[in-house]
């Protein structure tokens, strides 16, 4: 409860800074501020960072430019934001994969996920919704599926397009012990499309790729993989729940600058971002797409980053997720 409370302070205070800013525009950046996407278009980190832009753009003027860079789990972003200009104007939007789990997963990595980013602020959390295409698994109870998968002397195959989704599968795939492979694609997208097809069994999918399928009826959920139910779907239960207690898994969406970018910039682009998602229509964008708002500081960003470093590191390991 502090650490939500000084969080939303410190939401207030960069509220006032930009109202303080004065006229219909506050201050622009001298520069153009390119941000580089970890993951595919279209997934829930894209879809918030693009809309992040359109409002900084609206109220300040500085031009954004954004790029994804799909691709190792988020490491060809982070390389790339390195070799650019420190000075603040380039930017990484990513999440648990490149500043916690990669260093559980890869041997070596070619950037520190501390020594070399400056946190600026979280964005959202992620939920993962466990989906079928109905046309494929008839199941229409996560008991149901999971009966059915056990009977069946077939492997079942799941999707993963991100380090979270592919834990919360192996989670699930080790506790509620059916046999499964992993189908790892490089964007959510990707994923969907051939879950459309019938191409395999089962998604943890992120919130905001699921939710429009889920919304025409194309796709069914079975759990959330959230420790409590997602306000903007309440039928969908928990894994939790449904008799595996303890199942938490979701992603924080972060924006991160490089480390040698000067503090005064770092905290006007921070600002900016949390000035974009503290208010009514903001809030509603996230919730209307099945995210969490998480408001925070660069001080919370580091400490959520600390704990899922070890916290994901456990799971990887004994999933035997590592790269060999």
């Amino acid at each position: 409860m502090e650490q939500t409370r000084r969080a939303f302070i410190q939401l207030a205070g960069a509220g006032a800074l930009l109202a303080a800013c004065g006229g219909a525009r506050a201050q622009a950046l001298d520069k153009t501020v390119h941000v580089t996407v970890a993951y595919g278009a279209g997934g829930a980190t894209d879809t918030i960072i693009r809309y992040v832009a359109d409002k900084i753009r609206e109220k300040v003027g500085s031009p954004i430019i954004i790029e994804n860079r799909p691709g190792a789990d988020g490491n060809i972003a982070a390389e790339y934001v390195l070799r650019q200009s420190g000075d603040g104007y380039n930017l990484l939007v990513s999440g648990p994969s490149t500043h916690a789990a990669n260093a559980s997963i890869y041997k070596s990595l070619p950037y520190d996920p501390e020594r070399d980013f400056t946190p600026l602020t979280t964005l959202a959390t992620a939920p993962y919704f466990l989906v079928v295409n109905p046309q494929r698994v008839k199941a229409e109870t996560l008991q149901a599926f999971i009966a059915t998968a056990r009977a069946s002397k077939a492997s079942l195959s799941f999707a993963s397009a991100n380090v979270g989704g592919r834990i919360a599968g192996e989670r699930f795939r080790a506790l509620s012990g059916i046999n499964a492979v992993n189908v790892p694609y490089r964007a959510s997208t990707q994923a969907m499309t051939d879950l459309l097809g019938g191409q395999y069994d089962f998604y943890f999918c992120d919130a905001v790729t699921a939710t429009p399928q889920l919304r025409a009826g194309k796709i069914r959920a079975l759990a959330v993989s959230t420790a409590t139910r997602v306000p903007a779907f309440p039928d969908v239960p928990t894994v939790a729940e449904l008799g595996y207690p303890g199942f938490d898994v979701s992603s924080w969406i972060a924006i991160w600058a490089a480390a040698s970018t000067p503090p005064a910039v770092s905290q006007r682009l921070a600002a900016w971002i949390n000035g974009a998602l503290d208010n009514p229509d903001g809030r509603r964008f996230l919730t209307d797409r099945a995210l969490l708002p998480q408001p925070g500081s660069p001080e919370d960003l580091r400490a959520i980053q600390q704990r899922d470093t070890v916290e994901w590191g456990k799971v990887i390991v004994a999933a035997g997720m590592q790269q060999r």
